[in-house]
């Protein structure tokens, strides 16, 4: 008896064992969470703090990888993936950036582009333009990037009167000192600049005009001397670094020619007689 029930029971055991493996085999497999998919950008970047009006150098900017959060708020950026870099060259930035920042397309300015010439100017400066021909603008040797001194050329005519007919007429006088060249007509850099001079075979265009960049007083002196007389452009020397502060003095004519003094009096009328001449000048008085 003892033998029958310890049988039942290891068949009972064996299918409860069977039933417990059905039920364990066809019960779904919990698998590891799906991770979502991150995506990633190579996009440019500063390796620097720059200022607004840099040009664009290799060395100023680097790519770097970023995830999908980095950019998401961002309305565009320069991925290396579609982006060609040489689309910035002789471009500026438009803006002050600091180290890390991510860059798009925006923030970079081509010399056709408007605000270009406004983000080159130096702060509290001012471009004022003026007129210009071969020998005022040293036969077009002075270009974009240059350093200048712009002279007045101008005559004390008034003084003939005032001063009994003695008087110094003719001066020079430097008016501004050691200011950038921004532009040479349309011409905003160097390599544009070369390009129209080979175009026009070296020869300045008529109603050509260089760009200067001043201050707020010089930008006023100048545009007063352009109504005195001729304005001319002298080049700096780039060997010297330091500024020169000497005060240039004016020179009048009488500077280089001493003997000039005296001038002609203000003739007006000559009458002939038959047996005499008198010379009747403009304020009546008879010379004979």
């Amino acid at each position: 008896m003892n033998a029958k029930r310890l049988v039942y029971l290891s068949v009972c055991l064996s299918l409860l064992g069977l039933v417990w493996l059905f039920f364990s085999l066809t019960a779904p497999v919990k698998g590891t969470p799906k991770q979502p998919t991150v995506n990633t950008y190579e996009v440019l970047v500063t390796t620097q703090d720059i200022a607004i009006g840099r040009p664009y150098s290799a060395s100023l900017f680097g790519w770097e990888i970023v995830d999908e959060s980095r950019i998401r708020d961002r309305i565009d950026f320069i991925d290396k993936g579609n982006f060609s870099i040489a689309s910035l060259e002789n471009t500026v930035t438009a803006g002050d950036f600091v180290a890390g920042q991510i860059l798009s397309p925006s923030d970079f300015l081509k010399p056709e582009q408007g605000g270009f010439l406004s983000v080159i100017l130096r702060p509290n400066y001012r471009a004022v333009s003026v007129p210009v021909d071969e020998v005022t603008a040293n036969s077009g040797l002075i270009g974009p990037g240059d350093h200048v001194d712009v002279l007045l050329l101008a005559s004390k005519a008034q003084e003939l009167r005032s001063r009994g007919n003695e008087t110094q007429s003719l001066y020079v006088k430097t008016i501004a000192k050691n200011v950038r060249v921004l532009a040479f007509n349309d011409a905003l850099q160097l390599a544009r600049y070369m390009e129209k001079q080979k175009y026009n075979k070296g020869v300045i265009p008529d109603n050509s005009t260089v760009t200067l960049e001043v201050s707020p007083l010089q930008a006023n002196q100048i545009t007063l001397a352009n109504q005195l007389g001729t304005l001319s452009m002298v080049l700096r020397s780039k060997n010297n670094n330091e500024t020169d502060n000497t005060e240039i003095p004016t020179v009048n004519v009488d500077d280089i020619l001493p003997a000039i003094k005296q001038v002609q009096p203000d003739i007006g009328l000559v009458e002939f007689r038959a047996k005499d001449k008198r010379i009747m000048s403009n304020a009546g008085n008879e010379n004979d």
